[in-house]
């Protein structure tokens, strides 16, 4: 294979992550300034990390909304750049501990028990997605059935 086709071949291939790789950088900027802004005008910075985690998950839950037509690459580039870098986990994590070395038991437990509730929720909601997915190829396969007896 000619050089310049095997340069070709390599953008191709690393573009799609170089795209998503600017949606996360994007997310994660947008992410500190929430954050920085819920701890200077509140003096909560955990409040700015719920309120980006929100966020991340309404970009998520709406994308088979509003990206209808779309490609699969802006599919990658919102879900797993953008939200991906805007919302944190470890930001939480840092926040609780901070909580906790000021002694503040009510505001750790909130976090914990929120952080569960969340958990569990979205165990609870891929569950459901799953099953109706199977219900819902079960459908077709019966329907298939019934239209080949016919």
């Amino acid at each position: 294979m000619p050089t310049s086709t095997l340069a070709a071949f390599e953008f191709a291939e690393l573009l799609p992550l170089g795209l998503i790789a600017v949606g996360a950088a994007l997310g994660s900027v947008v992410r500190d300034l929430v954050v920085t802004q819920a701890r200077v005008r509140c003096h909560r910075g955990d409040l700015g990390i719920l309120l980006v985690n929100l966020l991340a998950c309404a970009v998520v839950g709406t994308m088979p909304f509003w990206s209808q037509g779309n490609d699969e690459l802006f599919k990658k580039v919102c879900v797993l750049g953008f939200a991906g870098g805007l919302s944190t986990w470890s930001g939480l994590a840092v926040e609780v501990a901070l909580a906790a070395r000021k002694r503040k038991w009510g505001l750790v437990t909130l976090h914990l028990v929120g952080a569960l509730a969340v958990a569990l929720g979205i165990l609870a909601a891929a569950g459901a997605l799953r099953s109706a997915q199977e219900r819902g190829t079960e459908s077709a396969s019966a329907a298939v059935q019934a239209e080949g007896h016919a």
